[in-house]
């Protein structure tokens, strides 16, 4: 009988380390500029990635009909194509720091989020 019950609890074990593995590799993100992106783009293509880069001056486009936003993230030596279906976060605005989190497929980064970088200081606008 113990027996049966070490064998049941095993089996219960490595099922869920399985699961929990399997999870987690499909959640890792990893974290990159848009320059360590280009130099790793085979290898990173189709996996769930982190990107860190500044939004291209007049590459923001907003289809409000589709909920489609798309612009361009770069390093100042790249520029990475970049759709994201939904809403822009409040702060999201030209030549600003932003982190977008998702994949990229067929020459464009589809973005599941951005993530913008809060100012540390508000000012009141002048007058």
């Amino acid at each position: 009988m113990n027996k049966k019950l070490v064998i049941g609890g095993l089996i219960i074990l490595i099922v869920v380390i399985y699961l929990f593995w399997s999870g987690m590799k499909d959640s890792s993100a990893y974290f990159l500029t848009v320059e360590e992106f280009f130099n790793q783009i085979d290898q990173v293509q189709g996996r769930g990635l982190r990107i860190n880069g500044d939004i291209v001056p007049g590459s923001i486009k907003w289809d409000a009909k589709n909920i489609m936003l798309t612009f361009q993230l770069t390093d100042g030596k790249k520029a990475l194509n970049v759709r994201h279906n939904g809403i822009a976060p409040d702060t999201f605005q030209e030549g600003l720091s932003v982190v977008i989190e998702g994949k990229y497929e067929n020459g464009t980064f589809n973005a599941t989020q951005i993530m913008t970088k809060c100012p540390s200081k508000y000012e009141a606008k002048k007058e």
